[in-house]
């Protein structure tokens, strides 16, 4: 506790390095912590790639490895922190926006799926050598795990997980005494929780919507259903809807709607509370991956409909979806589906700053698009020594890390 209060302290002077916990702390003007003698480091390159961004921005640099050697298995973007796996296990949790560190913890077993976070905690869904399925729940404030975690599965997980206030949700590929599809843990008491059983299997993990009340499910016989997020087990789905094509990924949940891509190579954009289709795209190939989603709530002004009546402030969501196969990276309009645009290289979407969009593609190239201007390409920046760049679809920090340990995020001004 006491080295936490000193990082506090000194990420208050610009320019200085500390070490809490063998985590670096610097700011882009500093000295490089893990710079070798006589050479730059993958983390150097990574940072002067990141300054050729062309918008304003502060860049900080975190180094895991500063004391002890660190592999970096996955880097994961929470609502408000970072957190970072090792190969070893151990979870560093950073805030996002400095880099400072929180707490860490070591998973038990190896991390088998990215971690979900709720209300109050972190879910974590792991395997150990004998094939098992375990879940642990680890505190987002203090780092402890929960007293009754982790928890041995009595079935294989097929999905990741979602997690709300009171369950964590997980596919399931059944066990001897029930043949449930989707299961759930009590985030209280570590017992098992309700199940349900879906007419296909479910490979892409139950998405919860952002109030955490709504649980979408996806299956591989194209149906995709609706089920109350509640503590006890709900007495029928709120809707199920027969897509044609089998569904291999999850849906991307907004407030306002599911997406899902199925096997047809159909996008589909369906009301979260009635499963209404709203629009629908052809994209000519099966999508299995989970679409991904940039947006948020905008006040805009709109007509009553009653001539000579004054425009009426309403808030409605609006956005950007992007889905991808292999013929390519395709961004749509997440209200309405009108095409954005199409990139035959593929890739997935990074964050969003201002007018600028940044894709990047399977060898790490940053493509960084004016959509004030049509999406037309504006600059592009070879970003390929960094090993992980996770999507951001929070806001413009564009997080970048090392398989060493070096993590770096580029702050708009």
């Amino acid at each position: 506790m006491r080295g936490m209060n000193m990082a506090r302290r000194g990420l208050l002077f610009v320019g200085a390095l500390l070490l809490v916990g063998g985590i670096a702390l610097s700011s882009a003007n500093t000295s490089v912590a893990d710079a070798g003698e006589g050479g730059k480091s993958l983390g150097d390159f990574a940072e002067q790639a990141l300054e050729q961004l062309p918008w304003d921005k502060h860049i900080i640099r975190a180094n895991l490895g500063s004391r002890n050697p660190v592999a970096v298995a996955g880097v994961y973007l929470m609502q408000q922190q970072l957190l970072v796996v090792s190969n070893a296990g151990r979870v560093y949790c950073l805030d996002r926006q400095n880099l400072e560190p929180r707490w860490v913890n070591t998973l038990r077993y190896p991390l088998a799926q990215p971690p979900a976070e709720g209300p109050a905690h972190y879910a974590f869904l792991m395997k150990d050598n004998q094939g098992a399925h375990w879940i642990t729940v680890i505190s987002k404030r203090s780092g402890s795990e929960a007293g009754r975690f982790p928890v041995r599965l009595p079935f294989t997980a097929s999905s990741g997980i979602s997690v709300n206030g009171s369950l964590v949700f997980v596919g399931s590929l059944g066990h001897v005494r029930n043949n449930k599809t989707v299961d759930s843990v009590n985030l209280i008491s570590g017992r098992s929780g309700w199940g349900y059983r879906t007419t296909g299997m479910t490979w892409g993990t139950p998405t919860l919507d952002p109030s955490g009340t709504t649980l979408i499910v996806t299956a591989d016989d194209g149906v995709v259903t609706a089920l109350p997020g509640s503590a006890s087990a709900p007495a029928r789905a709120h809707w199920a809807r027969d897509l044609g094509g089998g569904v291999r990924g999850a849906a991307a949940v907004t407030p306002e709607a599911a997406i899902v891509g199925n096997d047809d190579g159909v996008l589909y954009s369906m009301d979260l509370h009635s499963g209404q289709v709203q629009w629908l795209k052809g994209l000519d190939e099966r999508i299995r991956t989970t679409p991904v989603v940039f947006g948020g709530f905008k006040v805009v002004q709109e007509s009553t409909g009653v001539e000579g009546a004054s425009l009426v402030d309403v808030k409605r969501y609006e956005g950007l979806v992007f889905a991808s196969n292999v013929n390519g990276l395709h961004c749509f309009d997440v209200r309405t589906g009108a095409d954005r645009f199409s990139d035959s290289r593929g890739g997935r979407p990074v964050c969003r700053n201002g007018k600028h969009l940044v894709t990047v593609d399977g060898k790490r190239k940053l493509c960084i698009r004016d959509m004030s201007k049509g999406f037309e390409v504006a600059a592009e920046v070879n970003l390929g020594m960094a090993d992980l760049i996770p999507t951001n679809s929070q806001n413009g920090e564009l997080f970048a890390a090392t398989a060493d340990g070096t993590i770096l995020v580029a702050v708009p001004k």
